[in-house]
């Protein structure tokens, strides 16, 4: 079996067996990587403290036909908001079970690796709840399944004022577009500057923004039903929320 090193942040941790973990992993180098680690629940592991969700990590580990293994870790940082804050950690879940879902297995996606840490950090320093609204559009530009905001999905024009939105067809319709569409919600302008202002935010320098809870109630159903219409299933992580409630 071929080894080989690399750097990752732990996004999903099951426990598997009697002592194991079974982990998915998202590296800079290597993309998803979905690995076990025998042993890591025992006390005396070493491997039990760096095996955690949301840690960045080195690993060693070995390639597998289906899964590979861990056979050693060093941790480079943890969040601790992520570990004692219930909120930021249930939507910080909700970000990471996006991302795995998103992203093609076994691809290196630097771009996102760089991403990520701001985000989780962010989870702490700032509202969990509209840091998650804001990395799940993010994270479908990332993966090319961006939606339109400021423009007409269906001829381009630019959306002025009060309009409709339809995930099915791409994002934001103007009047004239949504007179010839049935399945359409209403795109309020306010919701509209939410969006566009969350759609491109620098996780490196994040603004100080205030959002009416009803353009985040709104903004966070546009992307839950065009998640979970992309998905084909619902989301584990929401539940996680829901029992919060947040």
């Amino acid at each position: 079996m071929a080894q080989y090193q690399t750097e990752a942040v732990v996004l999903s941790v099951r426990n598997w067996g009697e002592a194991d973990k079974m982990l998915r992993l998202f590296s800079r180098d290597h993309g998803k990587i979905t690995a076990a680690a025998f042993g890591a629940r025992r006390p005396k592991s070493p491997l039990a403290s760096g095996l955690q969700m949301f840690h960045t990590v080195e690993l060693s580990l070995s390639t597998g036909e289906r899964v590979d293994t861990v056979r050693g870790c060093r941790l480079i940082h943890r969040f601790p908001h992520l570990e004692t804050d219930l909120a930021a950690m249930a939507y910080a879940s909700f970000i990471a079970e996006v991302l795995l879902e998103l992203m093609p297995d076994g691809a290196p996606q630097p771009e996102v690796y760089d991403w990520l840490p701001g985000v989780l950090a962010a989870c702490g320093a700032k509202n969990p709840r509209i840091v998650a609204l804001a990395a799940g559009f993010q994270l479908l530009d990332f993966a090319g399944l961006g939606l339109s905001f400021d423009a007409c999905a269906v001829s381009g024009a630019a959306i002025e004022g009060d309009a409709f939105f339809s995930a099915a067809e791409g994002g934001a319709l103007s009047l004239t577009a949504a007179a010839e569409i049935t399945a359409k919600r209403p795109y309020p302008e306010s919701l509209r500057r939410l969006l566009s202002t969350l759609s491109v935010i620098d996780w490196a320098a994040p603004p100080v923004f205030t959002a009416k809870k009803s353009d985040v109630m709104a903004g966070e159903a546009l992307l839950v039903a065009y998640l979970q219409e992309t998905f084909g299933h619902g989301l584990r992580s929401l539940k996680f929320i829901r029992q919060l409630g947040t």
